[in-house]
């Protein structure tokens, strides 16, 4: 759960300074294909109405989305110091990309562009984020877990060496695990 809010903290501080204006910034402005945006830094030249706070706010959820799917994987294998840093980086600048490339009307992967180059044609399609959110978490999550390893204690002892015979970890809180469960389908009931 410490996670989840530290995902929540560092995407709103990246995403409000920098990610957002990667990733939408200016395609209002150019129509020529871009690699990233270049306006609206820390939101400024964006308005100061309902609809533009709804549509930053709501692309930020997508962008905190992604760096949770994450937290799991990563789960006893970071300190919270790196993991901060790691939720920072993925909003700042890993998940803007993607999102400019997909959803911005100035992307080379989007339905939308404005000037599509002879081999896009109509651009893909993302329905509810499975691309921009849910695959650039998800591969996230196969580098980090390659990057650190397995978790330390299950298959090797402190110190890094093999043990012979995996240990069992206990498992964890049921009347959570029984809470999220019934999120998801309170949740799934209404979609």
């Amino acid at each position: 759960m410490l996670k989840n809010l530290l995902d929540a903290c560092g995407a709103a501080i990246a995403f409000y300074c920098v990610g957002y204006a990667f990733a939408f910034g200016g395609q209002e402005v150019v129509t020529e294909t871009t690699f990233v945006g270049h306006n609206n830094f820390f939101l400024m030249g964006t308005g100061d109405n309902e609809v533009n706070s709804a549509f930053w706010f709501y692309e930020y959820a997508f962008a905190a989305t992604a760096t949770t799917i994450v937290a799991g994987t990563l789960a006893e294998r970071c300190q919270m110091a790196a993991y901060f840093c790691y939720s920072i980086f993925l909003t700042g600048w890993v998940y803007p990309v993607v999102a400019h490339a997909i959803w911005s009307k100035n992307g080379f992967l989007s339905n939308a562009n404005l000037d599509p180059g002879p081999s896009i044609g109509r651009g893909c399609i993302d329905f509810a984020g499975s691309g921009a959110v849910h695959l650039t978490g998800g591969m996230t999550a196969i580098v980090a877990t390659r990057i650190l390893g397995p978790r330390r204690g299950r298959f090797t002892d402190a110190r890094g060496r093999p043990l012979s015979k995996a240990r069992k970890f206990p498992g964890h809180s049921i009347a959570l695990q029984l809470m999220g469960t019934m999120i998801l389908w309170f949740g799934c009931e209404f979609f």
